[in-house]
């Protein structure tokens, strides 16, 4: 019975020193979050402006690993990128509240990665030795047309409105997404085999995976 005993000691002090070892690198919301909170966010999100659609990234809050500035540890939290505010949001204490980015490095998803840059949130599509693709996720709120005096006011609807960019150091030039002006951002010399390499890949320029594996591909060889 004392062995026994010993034995379920043991497993107890075990599991608790593992407890408090795991996972030292991301902090979890209870242990860290709340604790910067007033550091990382700002104001509260207003719910008063209504559209028809879905104005969020993802259907709901998303587990991601924000990776902070200034010396915090990377935590571990579920998020939305609210598109129409170009913002990330976060459930506390005080209500949901808003990322701000400049005291934010990246935010990482299971299937993206988000980057700040210049004080905006962007999506990172790949980043090479030399140069960086990033997106920025928008959406223009437009009013329908109606009669006045004899419909309701409708919803606000909106349509997409993503930009993409190539980011060289300190400056970010926009991209048209075209096959024509893409391709042209590489030397000449590789035009024949960039046009080969999208017919055979079946690259999609509206595809932002598709975007990866080109730039990927020919990103020793921009003008």
């Amino acid at each position: 019975m004392k062995n026994i005993l010993t034995f379920i000691l043991f497993l107890v002090s075990s599991s608790v020193l593992i407890a408090q070892t795991f996972d030292t690198n991301v902090s979890n919301v209870n242990a860290q979050f709340h604790k910067i909170l007033k550091d990382v966010a700002y104001g509260r999100v207003d719910s008063n402006t209504e559209i028809d659609g879905n104005k969020y990234l993802y259907k709901k809050p998303q587990e991601a690993v924000i990776n902070l500035n200034d010396g915090y540890k990377p935590i571990r939290i579920k998020t939305n990128y609210n598109i129409i505010k170009e913002t990330f949001e976060v459930q506390s204490d005080d209500g949901v509240l808003n990322l701000r980015p400049d005291k934010v490095n990246s935010i990482s998803f299971s299937d993206t990665n988000f980057i700040t840059y210049q004080g905006s949130f962007y999506k990172l599509i790949t980043k090479t030795k030399n140069f960086s693709i990033i997106k920025a996720i928008l959406l223009i709120a437009v009013e329908p047309e109606y009669q006045v005096g004899i419909q309701d006011k409708p919803n606000l609807r909106y349509k997409k409105a993503d930009k993409l960019y190539i980011q060289i150091g300190d400056k970010k030039t926009l991209i048209k997404v075209n096959k024509k002006y893409i391709s042209g951002l590489f030397v000449d010399s590789k035009q024949g085999e960039i046009k080969k390499f999208i017919k055979s890949k079946k690259i999609s320029i509206r595809d932002d995976a598709d975007l990866k594996l080109l730039f990927d591909a020919f990103q020793d060889n921009l003008k």
